[in-house]
């Protein structure tokens, strides 16, 4: 199966969507890049973390990160078209991560809501770069299929050490790759 996505968490695909040190009104607001603790590890040769603007220690943040694959780069009708995900990240402190496939037609229509990866946990562990996968079969889709959307979710506890020593009380880098079989 041929690498159809290869992106990392950026300010511009993940909104932070809770933050126990937001103020009131302030939600949902895009992520921002934080300074990266030298110990924290670098995925995939990257080492650009974010976080909420409103970093704080002991808070606990919800990112949403999205990425799609446009129309076209996957067969329009499928009928049995194998799909697998993997999500690697590294968040200081305490994390979570979940991983959904949408499949959208070509109305704009969410027709198909997969769970891919649950659960997913870096253990409290600054230094461990989790790793999940998950895989499906799309089956006929009702319709032409438009594009399929891949939905993120994080939740990032940061350490309650106060003053932290590197600039951001929490930090957090993703890297999703999706293979499949490719239209050429």
């Amino acid at each position: 199966m041929a690498l159809i996505l290869d992106a990392f968490t950026t300010t511009a695909n993940t909104v932070v969507t809770a933050d126990t040190g937001a103020p009131p009104g302030s939600l949902p607001t895009p992520a921002i890049v934080v300074p990266k603790d030298p110990e924290m590890p670098f995925i995939n040769g990257n080492g650009t973390y974010i976080f909420s603007p409103f970093d704080g220690p002991g808070s606990t943040v919800t990112f949403v990160s999205t990425y799609s694959i446009p129309a076209g780069l996957l067969p329009v009708f499928t009928v049995g078209l194998p799909i697998t995900a993997f999500f690697a990240y590294a968040a200081d402190e305490t994390a979570t991560s979940t991983v959904t496939l949408e499949a959208i037609n070509l109305l704009g229509i969410v027709v198909l809501t997969v769970p891919l990866i649950t659960g997913l946990s870096n253990g409290g562990n600054k230094q461990n770069v989790a790793i999940g996968s998950g895989d499906t079969l799309l089956l006929a889709t009702l319709g032409p299929l438009g594009s399929v959307q891949f939905t993120v979710t994080t939740t990032v506890t940061a350490p309650t050490v106060a003053p932290y020593p590197f600039g951001a009380a929490g930090e957090y880098l993703g890297e999703l790759r999706v293979h499949s079989l490719a239209v050429v």
